[in-house]
């Protein structure tokens, strides 16, 4: 074999080695084309569907948005008729009277003994206050005149039956919680038992952050008291 005969195979040889090599090289950029264009399709469709989440989660806040805007329009005018349900029923109480609850209370300045309290009352078109539940008892308590504690006469007596407390209404005094102060009520029946009868009328101590009961005489000169009136609202 020539020089020239070798030369020129040896050249082929290298040729085909480079043209396997370059078929090496375009396989490799076809699966890197393919790889990629798998990842462009995975990644436009996670985009798709965040685009899709992100228009249903949008649509969900302005949904709830509407439905607040229309909750705090009902509360507002909910609250525009309270007032004007309140301002209408506190002006149904006579000048110096408190509404709450549908009735009508009244501080009084004057002391006076249990029963000339009630008959007080009852010339005003109501009767000593009844109370009932602990926020009527807040709102007593947040209604009195003045900071400091004071007494006052209410509905409540054991006249009928000594031991046997009842409101003027004929509903019996609820033991449970129970409001009566130290060991009262103890039916003194005073200095050498100069009252018989013993204390069958009951009173309030009431401040800013109590309400406390005791028994005292109902008509006893010396035993003069204020009283709070109630009377349903529209008196």
């Amino acid at each position: 074999m020539g020089e020239g005969e070798r030369n020129y195979k040896t050249e082929k040889e290298k040729l085909a080695n480079e043209l396997k090599e370059m078929k090496r090289s375009i396989e490799q950029v076809k699966e890197e084309k393919e790889n990629l264009t798998s990842e462009l399709q995975i990644t436009k469709n996670t985009m798709d569907e965040r685009e899709r989440n992100y228009q249903t989660e949008k649509e969900k806040l302005a949904n709830e948005l509407k439905e607040i805007n229309r909750c705090m329009q009902q509360l507002q005018a909910e609250k525009e008729n309270l007032t004007k349900t309140l301002k209408m029923k506190s002006d149904h109480c006579a000048q110096g009277w408190k509404f709450f609850s549908g009735k009508c209370y009244y501080f009084s300045t004057d002391e006076e003994t249990w029963n000339a309290s009630r008959n007080a009352c009852v010339d005003k078109g109501g009767d000593l206050v009844i109370v009932t539940s602990p926020m009527e008892q807040d709102f007593l308590k947040r209604s009195k005149p003045g900071s400091r504690s004071e007494f006052y006469w209410i509905g409540l007596t054991d006249a009928v039956v000594e031991g046997e407390w009842h409101w003027l209404d004929g509903t019996k005094l609820s033991q449970t919680p129970r409001y009566w102060t130290g060991n009262e009520p103890d039916d003194w029946k005073g200095d050498q038992n100069a009252h018989p009868e013993g204390e069958d009328c009951a009173v309030m101590e009431l401040s800013s952050d109590s309400y406390l009961l005791l028994d005292a005489f109902c008509n006893e000169e010396s035993k003069k008291l204020k009283h709070v009136c109630e009377a349903k609202a529209g008196m």
